[in-house]
């Protein structure tokens, strides 16, 4: 088992290759032998019969984990690659992957005058009012539909006008708890910069949901995934001159480099990003 203060060590030195050893060190991560191999021999139903209507719920709160909260023993997202530490990145206990909480850890001291927060971009977009002013806020709406039925359930993850960001998927769904896997996720978060709303667009892959489930809410939800290295630097690049800062991509690329986890064609390509939250049942879109 990986113990945390080893991963907060290497958060602490994220932005010594940006900062102080320039940023054209051009040098790819090394590729590491995937390690043991943990197959989940509980897979859900390839199908899933309705046993009753589906309910939706809105997803109302969505944090990034911390280094603390990780410190602290808390849930911080899921195994994604079902292996242990890869690639020079240790995972979390339990095999957990989320570079996420490294990478959001370190980018506001990239610009501490006008700092990048993810997680207040995140807060103010889920709670804007649907009739905000877009020079205030822009509403995010993730709905998630869960349609149950015997020990299973289908879902479906929508955005606020009924369009599907994930295709449906079977999950498990006993004992109140609700957990399922999905090759993508289309998430959209929306960043006020100086002058208007830029959408953080990011494919989530081979991503893992869990959640207990209520009749009126999804509570402890937990959502892991991949970010392919390729997309996300090219997304990186595009945002980066619309938010209206100074900090450019090769202020970020040092970072970047340490933190690709999750192996993708047997080469260190993808990074792996958690996130927890809950949600509460809402009606028709």
């Amino acid at each position: 088992m990986t113990h945390s203060f080893t991963r907060r060590a290497l958060g602490a030195t994220l932005l010594l290759p940006a900062l102080w050893a320039g940023c054209d060190d051009t040098t790819e991560p090394p590729i590491v032998d995937m390690g043991t191999h943990h197959v989940d021999q509980d897979l859900p139903p390839l199908e899933c019969e309705a046993t009753g209507a589906e309910v939706r719920y809105r997803i109302t709160t969505l944090h990034i984990p911390t280094p603390d909260e990780a410190d602290g023993g808390a849930t911080v997202g899921q195994n994604v690659d079902d292996a242990d530490s890869v690639c020079g990145v240790p995972d979390y206990p339990g095999g957990v992957d989320n570079s996420l909480i490294d990478l959001n850890a370190a980018l506001p001291a990239l610009a501490p005058d006008d700092p990048i927060d993810l997680q207040a971009e995140i807060d103010n977009a889920l709670g804007c009012p649907s009739d905000a002013s877009p020079a205030e806020c822009t509403r995010l709406d993730l709905v998630v539909g869960v349609t149950p039925g015997s020990a299973c359930a289908n879902v479906q993850v929508r955005n606020g006008a009924g369009e599907a960001l994930a295709a449906p998927f079977v999950a498990h769904a006993t004992n109140g708890t609700l957990r399922g896997r999905v090759p993508q996720l289309a998430l959209s978060i929306p960043y006020q910069a100086e002058t208007m709303a830029v959408d953080i667009d990011l494919s989530v892959t081979n991503v893992v949901l869990s959640a207990e489930i209520s009749e009126g809410a999804l509570t402890n939800i937990v959502i892991g995934g991949s970010l392919a290295q390729v997309a996300f630097e090219d997304t990186i690049r595009d945002l980066l001159p619309l938010l209206g800062g100074e900090i450019s991509f090769e202020d970020i690329r040092g970072i970047l480099s340490n933190l690709y986890d999750v192996q993708l064609g047997g080469t260190c390509a993808a990074l792996s990003v958690g996130l927890t939250g809950s949600a509460t049942a809402v009606g028709e879109p």
